[in-house]
């Protein structure tokens, strides 16, 4: 029953949430994490039970956006498969809290779904999307010089650090930092101008703005296609080979 009842919440609070937006109600703001508040949250964190969070995904809203298994079915919303649990986690609570808003509407839906979301909620959900796998990509891709570059070697006289250097040599990420390989480009794409003009500003110490600030949107573009051909480190099997 009280897992009804937090769906049913879900969806109140987000048809709700449009109307806000609609009427033109402004998000909560939130303070800024430290290393010391962000360490603290991480080490509370609950530990996830991946069949609540399974059901939760399902019988929530998550999988109307999210997909099937935590894979998008458009280009507006991103692919959750795979990523890491502390990164999902944190996400849900800035979500909540109102820290991440970049100020198009979207953070509002998020803000509303997870308002009645526990930490353990948070937890379950975050284990179950860190379980899934993306499917391999499909198609011959070969990445510019300058976007591998970028990704390997980053580029010293803008002080742009490789790519792979946070978010790992297969895009798989670590601890806050998030998986990239697979990811809808349209997402990456909007999610990297958030950043460099100052829209999202929920990563900590926000080491993402001074990362974009000198990218160009033709390396955006080209990083954002780069990543969503990229072979996760542990892709789906292919179907009939499981």
């Amino acid at each position: 029953m009280k897992k009804l009842l937090l769906i049913g919440l879900v969806s109140v609070t987000s048809t709700a949430s449009t109307a806000a937006l609609a009427s033109g109600h402004s998000m909560p703001v939130a303070d800024a994490w430290s290393n010391i508040t962000w360490d603290k949250s991480a080490k509370d964190m609950p530990k996830g039970d991946y069949a609540r969070g399974e059901k939760l995904h399902s019988y929530g809203l998550c999988i109307t956006c999210h997909g099937e298994q935590g894979i998008a079915p458009s280009r507006n919303a991103p692919n959750l498969a795979g990523n890491t649990v502390l990164y999902t986690y944190k996400e849900l609570q800035d979500y909540k809290s109102g820290l991440r808003n970049e100020g198009n509407g979207k953070a509002s839906v998020m803000h509303a779904a997870t308002t009645p979301m526990s930490n353990q909620d948070m937890a379950d959900v975050a284990v179950y999307y860190a379980a899934q796998k993306l499917p391999a990509p499909t198609g011959n891709y070969t990445p510019p010089a300058n976007i591998k570059k970028l990704v390997t070697k980053g580029d010293v006289s803008r002080m742009i650090t490789p790519c792979a250097s946070c978010h790992g040599v297969h895009g798989e990420g670590r601890d806050i930092t998030p998986a990239l390989a697979g990811q809808v480009p349209a997402y990456f794409i909007r999610t990297m101008a958030a950043y460099k003009h100052g829209k999202r500003t929920n990563d900590i110490n926000e080491g993402m703005a001074q990362f974009t600030q000198d990218l160009t949107d033709a390396e955006i573009q080209g990083l954002a296609e780069y990543y969503a051909n990229l072979m996760p480190k542990n892709p789906a099997p292919a179907a009939g080979k499981e």
